[in-house]
Protein backbone atom coordinates (compact mmCIF):
# COMPACT_ATOMS: atom_id res chain seq x y z
CA UNK A 1 0.00 0.00 0.00
CA UNK A 2 1.41 3.22 -1.04
CA UNK A 3 2.31 5.48 1.99
CA UNK A 4 0.63 9.01 2.72
CA UNK A 5 3.05 11.65 3.17
CA UNK A 6 3.83 12.92 6.85
CA UNK A 7 1.45 15.82 6.06
CA UNK A 8 -1.06 13.41 5.76
CA UNK A 9 -3.37 15.24 3.13
CA UNK A 10 -4.49 13.86 -0.13
CA UNK A 11 -5.03 15.64 -3.30
CA UNK A 12 -8.51 13.64 -5.66
CA UNK A 13 -8.33 14.91 -8.89
CA UNK A 14 -11.21 14.16 -11.33
CA UNK A 15 -10.31 12.86 -15.03
CA UNK A 16 -12.34 13.56 -17.77
CA UNK A 17 -12.86 17.77 -17.64
CA UNK A 18 -10.01 18.44 -15.64
CA UNK A 19 -7.24 15.94 -16.91
CA UNK A 20 -8.36 15.29 -20.20
CA UNK A 21 -11.11 15.77 -22.54
CA UNK A 22 -10.49 12.99 -24.50
CA UNK A 23 -13.59 11.08 -25.65
CA UNK A 24 -13.77 7.32 -26.03
CA UNK A 25 -12.57 5.66 -29.12
CA UNK A 26 -11.13 9.05 -29.94
CA UNK A 27 -9.36 7.66 -33.23
CA UNK A 28 -12.72 6.75 -34.89
CA UNK A 29 -14.45 9.02 -33.63
CA UNK A 30 -11.77 11.97 -34.12
CA UNK A 31 -11.97 10.25 -38.28
CA UNK A 32 -15.28 11.17 -39.77
CA UNK A 33 -13.74 8.60 -42.96
CA UNK A 34 -13.33 5.89 -40.58
CA UNK A 35 -15.45 2.86 -41.67
CA UNK A 36 -16.99 2.93 -38.54
CA UNK A 37 -17.40 6.64 -37.37
CA UNK A 38 -21.33 7.03 -37.83
CA UNK A 39 -22.34 3.39 -36.27
CA UNK A 40 -19.39 4.53 -33.44
CA UNK A 41 -21.05 8.11 -32.92
CA UNK A 42 -24.99 6.66 -33.03
CA UNK A 43 -24.47 3.95 -30.79
CA UNK A 44 -22.17 6.07 -28.27
CA UNK A 45 -25.50 8.56 -28.54
CA UNK A 46 -27.32 5.72 -27.47
CA UNK A 47 -25.22 5.02 -24.25
CA UNK A 48 -25.57 8.51 -23.00
CA UNK A 49 -29.23 8.72 -23.94
CA UNK A 50 -30.24 9.51 -19.92
CA UNK A 51 -33.16 8.03 -20.89
CA UNK A 52 -31.85 4.56 -21.09
CA UNK A 53 -29.50 4.78 -18.28
CA UNK A 54 -26.73 2.82 -19.75
CA UNK A 55 -23.74 5.15 -19.08
CA UNK A 56 -24.62 4.92 -15.39
CA UNK A 57 -24.96 1.67 -15.41
CA UNK A 58 -21.30 1.32 -16.92
CA UNK A 59 -19.65 3.83 -14.57
CA UNK A 60 -20.57 1.91 -11.39
CA UNK A 61 -19.53 -1.73 -13.26
CA UNK A 62 -23.15 -3.33 -13.55
CA UNK A 63 -22.26 -3.27 -16.95
CA UNK A 64 -19.19 -4.40 -18.66
CA UNK A 65 -17.20 -2.68 -21.81
CA UNK A 66 -17.78 -6.27 -23.74
CA UNK A 67 -21.49 -5.98 -22.91
CA UNK A 68 -21.86 -2.56 -23.84
CA UNK A 69 -20.19 -2.67 -27.07
CA UNK A 70 -22.48 -5.77 -27.70
CA UNK A 71 -25.62 -3.27 -27.21
CA UNK A 72 -24.37 -0.89 -29.00
CA UNK A 73 -24.55 -3.59 -32.43
CA UNK A 74 -21.95 -1.71 -34.41
CA UNK A 75 -21.98 -4.38 -37.60
CA UNK A 76 -17.97 -4.99 -38.33
CA UNK A 77 -17.06 -6.35 -41.72
CA UNK A 78 -14.28 -6.76 -43.63
CA UNK A 79 -10.32 -6.57 -41.05
CA UNK A 80 -12.89 -4.92 -38.38
CA UNK A 81 -13.86 -8.26 -36.70
CA UNK A 82 -14.12 -10.25 -33.44
CA UNK A 83 -12.74 -8.16 -30.27
CA UNK A 84 -11.67 -4.98 -32.59
CA UNK A 85 -13.87 -2.18 -30.49
CA UNK A 86 -12.86 -3.64 -27.81
CA UNK A 87 -8.99 -3.70 -28.53
CA UNK A 88 -9.13 -0.20 -29.80
CA UNK A 89 -11.61 0.96 -27.11
CA UNK A 90 -8.36 0.31 -24.28
CA UNK A 91 -5.71 1.57 -26.96
CA UNK A 92 -7.30 4.83 -27.01
CA UNK A 93 -7.47 5.27 -23.47
CA UNK A 94 -4.10 5.17 -23.13
CA UNK A 95 -3.98 7.16 -25.68
CA UNK A 96 -5.79 10.27 -24.09
CA UNK A 97 -4.03 13.26 -24.07
CA UNK A 98 -3.98 15.39 -20.96
CA UNK A 99 -3.70 18.68 -19.04
CA UNK A 100 0.32 18.55 -18.64
CA UNK A 101 0.50 22.35 -17.13
CA UNK A 102 -2.11 19.83 -14.54
CA UNK A 103 0.03 17.35 -14.14
CA UNK A 104 3.31 19.30 -13.63
CA UNK A 105 1.73 21.48 -10.81
CA UNK A 106 0.34 17.57 -9.26
CA UNK A 107 3.65 16.15 -9.74
CA UNK A 108 5.11 18.99 -8.05
CA UNK A 109 3.12 18.50 -5.23
CA UNK A 110 3.16 14.74 -4.70
CA UNK A 111 6.18 15.45 -2.02
CA UNK A 112 3.42 17.05 -0.10
CA UNK A 113 0.15 15.03 -0.39
CA UNK A 114 -0.47 11.89 -2.33
CA UNK A 115 -2.42 12.40 -5.81
CA UNK A 116 -4.88 10.31 -6.50
CA UNK A 117 -7.44 10.31 -9.86
CA UNK A 118 -10.99 10.14 -8.59
CA UNK A 119 -13.54 9.13 -11.35
CA UNK A 120 -16.49 8.29 -12.18
CA UNK A 121 -15.77 6.32 -15.30
CA UNK A 122 -15.67 2.65 -16.61
CA UNK A 123 -14.14 -0.24 -16.49
CA UNK A 124 -12.03 0.62 -19.83
CA UNK A 125 -10.56 3.66 -18.47
CA UNK A 126 -9.31 1.75 -14.70
CA UNK A 127 -8.05 -1.01 -16.36
CA UNK A 128 -5.72 1.46 -19.09
CA UNK A 129 -4.95 3.91 -15.85
CA UNK A 130 -3.49 0.83 -13.92
CA UNK A 131 -1.64 -1.03 -16.72
CA UNK A 132 -0.13 2.40 -17.38
CA UNK A 133 1.13 3.16 -13.93
CA UNK A 134 2.76 -0.30 -13.97
CA UNK A 135 5.25 0.04 -16.65
CA UNK A 136 6.40 3.23 -15.60
CA UNK A 137 9.06 3.78 -18.49
CA UNK A 138 9.26 6.76 -20.84
CA UNK A 139 10.62 6.47 -24.28
CA UNK A 140 13.49 8.45 -25.77
CA UNK A 141 12.15 11.11 -27.83
CA UNK A 142 8.67 10.65 -27.44
CA UNK A 143 6.01 13.70 -26.50
CA UNK A 144 4.72 13.10 -23.01
CA UNK A 145 1.52 14.01 -23.65
CA UNK A 146 -0.95 11.02 -22.94
CA UNK A 147 -2.17 9.01 -20.10
CA UNK A 148 0.20 6.38 -20.93
CA UNK A 149 2.97 8.81 -20.16
CA UNK A 150 1.37 10.67 -17.04
CA UNK A 151 -0.12 7.98 -15.32
CA UNK A 152 2.86 7.42 -13.35
CA UNK A 153 2.19 11.03 -11.46
CA UNK A 154 -0.38 9.91 -9.67
CA UNK A 155 0.01 7.60 -6.86
CA UNK A 156 -3.51 5.67 -7.01
CA UNK A 157 -7.25 5.54 -8.41
CA UNK A 158 -10.65 5.18 -7.06
CA UNK A 159 -12.70 4.63 -10.70
CA UNK A 160 -16.36 4.43 -9.93
CA UNK A 161 -16.65 1.18 -12.14
CA UNK A 162 -14.62 -0.72 -9.31
CA UNK A 163 -16.65 1.64 -6.06
CA UNK A 164 -19.93 0.92 -7.61
CA UNK A 165 -21.01 4.27 -7.43
CA UNK A 166 -20.60 7.81 -8.18
CA UNK A 167 -18.73 10.51 -6.29
CA UNK A 168 -22.46 12.57 -5.91
CA UNK A 169 -24.21 9.76 -5.34
CA UNK A 170 -22.65 8.34 -2.29
CA UNK A 171 -19.11 10.45 -1.34
CA UNK A 172 -18.80 7.80 1.58
CA UNK A 173 -19.23 4.75 -0.48
CA UNK A 174 -16.85 6.57 -3.23
CA UNK A 175 -14.09 7.54 -1.24
CA UNK A 176 -14.36 6.37 2.00
CA UNK A 177 -12.62 2.67 1.26
CA UNK A 178 -9.58 4.48 0.77
CA UNK A 179 -9.03 6.87 3.21
CA UNK A 180 -9.85 3.91 5.91
CA UNK A 181 -7.14 1.82 4.37
CA UNK A 182 -4.74 4.43 4.19
CA UNK A 183 -5.81 6.54 8.04
CA UNK A 184 -6.54 9.53 6.92
CA UNK A 185 -10.43 11.17 6.39
CA UNK A 186 -11.98 13.66 4.24
CA UNK A 187 -10.86 16.37 6.35
CA UNK A 188 -7.64 15.64 5.09
CA UNK A 189 -8.47 15.89 1.46
CA UNK A 190 -9.24 18.18 -1.15
CA UNK A 191 -11.27 17.31 -4.36
CA UNK A 192 -10.60 19.21 -8.03
CA UNK A 193 -13.73 18.68 -10.03
CA UNK A 194 -15.70 20.46 -12.68
CA UNK A 195 -19.21 19.52 -11.46
CA UNK A 196 -20.42 21.56 -8.60
CA UNK A 197 -22.65 18.07 -7.41
CA UNK A 198 -19.60 16.59 -7.21
CA UNK A 199 -17.70 19.22 -4.97
CA UNK A 200 -20.50 19.74 -2.80
CA UNK A 201 -20.95 15.80 -2.48
CA UNK A 202 -17.32 15.87 -1.30
CA UNK A 203 -17.72 19.20 0.95
CA UNK A 204 -20.47 17.48 2.48
CA UNK A 205 -18.66 14.62 4.10
CA UNK A 206 -16.23 17.17 5.31
CA UNK A 207 -13.43 17.90 2.87
CA UNK A 208 -12.27 20.75 0.84
CA UNK A 209 -13.35 20.97 -3.02
CA UNK A 210 -12.11 23.04 -5.62
CA UNK A 211 -14.30 23.04 -9.05
CA UNK A 212 -11.69 23.90 -11.74
CA UNK A 213 -12.53 23.14 -15.49
CA UNK A 214 -9.66 22.25 -18.49
CA UNK A 215 -10.22 24.42 -21.10
CA UNK A 216 -12.12 27.29 -19.39
CA UNK A 217 -10.36 27.71 -15.87
CA UNK A 218 -6.69 29.42 -14.79
CA UNK A 219 -4.00 27.19 -13.72
CA UNK A 220 -2.60 29.54 -11.80
CA UNK A 221 -5.72 30.37 -9.52
CA UNK A 222 -5.98 26.44 -8.52
CA UNK A 223 -2.24 26.39 -7.99
CA UNK A 224 -2.42 29.14 -5.33
CA UNK A 225 -5.37 27.66 -3.86
CA UNK A 226 -3.96 24.14 -3.64
CA UNK A 227 -1.19 26.22 -2.13
CA UNK A 228 -3.13 27.66 0.19
CA UNK A 229 -5.14 24.45 1.07
CA UNK A 230 -1.29 22.74 1.77
CA UNK A 231 0.13 25.93 4.32
CA UNK A 232 -3.10 26.12 6.11
CA UNK A 233 -4.09 22.75 7.37
CA UNK A 234 -7.69 21.27 6.74
CA UNK A 235 -10.84 22.55 7.60
CA UNK A 236 -10.45 25.91 5.03
CA UNK A 237 -13.05 26.67 2.34
CA UNK A 238 -11.73 27.19 -1.28
CA UNK A 239 -14.01 28.74 -3.36
CA UNK A 240 -14.83 27.45 -6.98
CA UNK A 241 -11.79 28.34 -9.54
CA UNK A 242 -13.05 31.68 -11.75
CA UNK A 243 -14.60 30.43 -14.95
CA UNK A 244 -15.38 27.02 -14.05
CA UNK A 245 -18.77 25.60 -15.01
Amino acid sequence: MDQVPLSGRVIFSDWHGVLSRDPFWTSIRDSATHPLHDQLEAGMAGVFDPARNTANEWMKGLLSSDQVIAQMGIQLRGRFTGDFLARRLDLDCARMKVNVALFEVLRAIRAEAMVVIATDNMDCFSRAFTRARSRRHHRPGHTRETLTDWAVTCDDIICSSEAGTLKSENPRAFFGPWLAAHGVSFTDAVLIDDRADNCAAFTGQGGTAVQWKMGTSDISDLTSRLRHWLDHGTGITLAPAAAAG
